[in-house]
């Protein structure tokens, strides 16, 4: 469990310096590496009970829901948080291996490499499209119920 919480840790100052390389608004720095740090967290927890996809979708979402309400809260865009969040998350070791082993002529390895990044990338995908969809939804509500009145 400590390594769990070092390495949130670590996450978290290495989201909060990618926000400051990709020039984000110095008030949103911290809840950046907040995002982050609780995104790596949940995926490193889910690893103990889950596989890789199933641990990657959990994070996603947590990610993407601190990113909408972060968003909402500080009156910022929604990508400013998602960027730097998603970055530990991005499946570039997978995506490596799999070049790395279509150049060496292993189709059948690289094959089972890039099956997984696709599906690491989808779930990736398809929490944002879900959190994203559940707010657009909330919203057009609201909009709804106050034109009720």
């Amino acid at each position: 469990m400590i390594t769990i919480i070092f390495e949130s840790l670590v996450a978290f100052v290495a989201d909060a310096l990618f926000a400051v390389l990709l020039q984000s608004p110095k008030r949103s720095i911290f809840h950046i590496g907040l995002t982050g740090a609780a995104g790596w967290f949940v995926f490193l927890i889910g690893m103990q009970f889950f596989d890789k996809v199933v641990a990657t979708l959990l994070a996603s979402l947590t990610i993407a829901l601190l990113s909408q309400y972060f968003a909402r809260i500080l009156n910022t865009p929604t990508t400013i948080y998602f960027l730097p969040a998603f970055f530990p998350l991005v499946p570039g070791e997978g995506i490596y291996r799999a070049v790395f082993a279509f150049i060496d002529g292993d189709y059948s390895t690289a094959t089972v490499y890039l099956n997984g990044a696709i599906l690491v990338s989808g779930s990736i995908a398809v929490a944002i499209f879900l959190v994203d969809s559940i707010f657009n939804l909330q919203a057009r509500l609201k909009v709804i119920s106050l034109s009720k009145k």
